[in-house]
């Protein structure tokens, strides 16, 4: 069974945790930020992201 994370979102349709191409059904989801700048929060990287392609 797919874990569901409510309100989660994802564009990214080759990710494995991509379900209909909306829904994210991984079961923990770890962001990060990508600049180094400690005030940067602009940018945004999904580390849960697993291509479907590997």
């Amino acid at each position: 069974m797919e874990d569901r994370i409510n309100g989660i979102h994802c564009d990214v349709s080759n990710c494995i945790y991509n379900r209909n191409s909306c829904e994210c059904v991984a079961g923990k989801i770890d962001v990060c930020r990508c600049c180094s700048d400690p005030e940067c929060s602009d940018e945004t990287e999904c580390k849960t992201f697993k291509s479907r392609n590997e």
